[in-house]
This record gives structure tokens, C-alpha cells and sequence, in this order.
């Protein structure tokens, strides 16, 4: 998916981009990002972590795990982050994400693939299956129409971008 100049495709830059986001996420256990695209331009960018204004776990420790609930509770309602697609579509309106694409590094819960639907994004990428069942989220996109797909970015291959990149650079200013 590399172009002949050896620049990653546009799908493989987004993703990037929202493996980037990841590292902002305030969970000590996940790391998630999500980008939004739109004419191949960034329109919104989110990861997972506790909402504006709320102390987060990198703060206070994981509130599950203070509390004594299992971790592999999954939407028990015990967690206090945000996902990262929501926090992305927070950031905009419904008229600006329709149509557009997201880069989820994370397949969507359910929860957050409702939300997807409803912003009117038409198509998913995303690079890990969460250890979540996914039936619901792919039956969710299906009947919409929303197209999703697995894009799988080895990490080693950013860092080879950027080690090129960076390389290039520095000859270029010698």
C-alpha cells in the first residue's frame, strides 16, 4: 500500500494518525484513537479517557479497578473514559461527519457503532478486534450501509516512515 515515492496510502496515513491519537488516551489499559476524514482531510480526532472537566485514571487510577470490578466487564457502566469515536464525534456536527470515513483503532462497540450510524460516516477502518463480541456491530453496519473494513498497520512500519523521513530530512539540510 505503499505509493511509488514510498509514502503510505491515504488509508494507512489516516490509521497512523489515529494510532498516533492513542498515546493522548488516559486509560491505563487501553489505548484507543479515532480519526474522521472527509476529502481526505482530518475534520475530527478523538481517543479514550475521561470527559473534559472529570479527573482521569492516569489521575486517580482506573475507577473499575479502585472498586473491584472485573475489567472484562465491558459496558457495565463502571468506567468513567469515553470512547474514541464518540470523543470524535463530539467534535463535530452531524452535517459535517456525514458521508465522512473513520479510522477507529479499535472495531466500534456497539454503542459506538449506533452512534456512527446515526453522525451518517459511511465507512469504518479500524486495525484491532476489541475482546468484545462483534455480531451486533457488524449486523448495526450492514443494515445501514456502512462499509467496514480491517486495515493491519505493523507499528514497525511507522517507525520506518518516520526514521526515513527524518533521515531524508537531514541529508536534505546538510
Amino acid at each position: 500500500m505503499v505509493d511509488r515515492n514510498g509514502r503510505p496510502s491515504w488509508e494507512e496515513y489516516f490509521m497512523m494518525t489515529a494510532l498516533l491519537n492513542a498515546t493522548r488516551a488516559s486509560c491505563e489499559f487501553f489505548k484507543s484513537g479515532a480519526v474522521i476524514v472527509k476529502d481526505k482531510r482530518i475534520i475530527a480526532t478523538g481517543y479514550n479517557g475521561a470527559p473534559t472537566g472529570i479527573k482521569n485514571c492516569l489521575e486517580l487510577g482506573c475507577r473499575k479497578k479502585r472498586k473491584g470490578i472485573d475489567l472484562q466487564n465491558k459496558n457495565s457502566g463502571a468506567c468513567i473514559g469515553e470512547h474514541a469515536e464518540r470523543n470524535a464525534l463530539l467534535q463535530i456536527s452531524r452535517k459535517d461527519a456525514e458521508g465522512g470515513t473513520m479510522y477507529s483503532v479499535l472495531l466500534p462497540c456497539a454503542d459506538c457503532a449506533k452512534q456512527i450510524v446515526g453522525a451518517g460516516i459511511r465507512k469504518v477502518f479500524y486495525n484491532q478486534v476489541y475482546k468484545e463480541p462483534n455480531n451486533l456491530v457488524k449486523e448495526i453496519f450492514e443494515e445501514a450501509g456502512v462499509i467496514l473494513e480491517n486495515i493491519d498497520i505493523d507499528p514497525q512500519k511507522i517507525l520506518e516512515f518516520v526514521l526515513k523521513s527524518k533521515k531524508r530530512n537531514e541529508e536534505s539540510a546538510k
